[in-house]
């Protein structure tokens, strides 16, 4: 048992004290919000004429709710139950829109497409 303490007490003499260096923790930069980010459309009409909107983004939660209500059980894209999400939760400008006034305005299937692929963008 003294041999061990012995050797002990060596080991320790022999490895010299080095004084702890604090640990670098690097930045990390704050994540932007994409909640709210907003992208204005402009949709060509056949006179010649340009219908602006404006879309917003709703946030991760609503956007893949808007998924989720649009899918049927057979796994397919509803798209009229799309375009009415779409209008109601992203399309903020003109304000409450639906796929009913398309009857009287031109570009529903251009301005579905550019509010999905709004979403593409920030839902990465």
């Amino acid at each position: 048992m003294a041999e061990e303490l012995q050797a002990t007490q060596a080991a320790q003499q022999t490895v010299p004290e080095q004084p702890q260096q604090p640990v670098q923790i690097p930045e990390v930069a704050k994540p932007v919000s994409k909640f709210g980010q907003q992208k204005e459309v402009e949709i060509k009409r056949a006179d010649g004429g340009v219908d602006k909107y404006l879309l917003q983004y709703p946030g991760i939660r609503k956007a893949m709710e808007i998924i989720d209500n649009s899918t049927m059980p057979n796994g397919q894209l509803a798209r009229s139950i799309f375009a009415d999400q779409l209008l109601e939760h992203v399309v903020v400008q003109p304000a409450n829109l639906s796929l009913d006034d398309f009857d009287e305005r031109e570009g529903i299937n251009q301005l579905v497409d550019a509010a999905d692929e709004f979403l593409g963008e920030l839902w990465k």
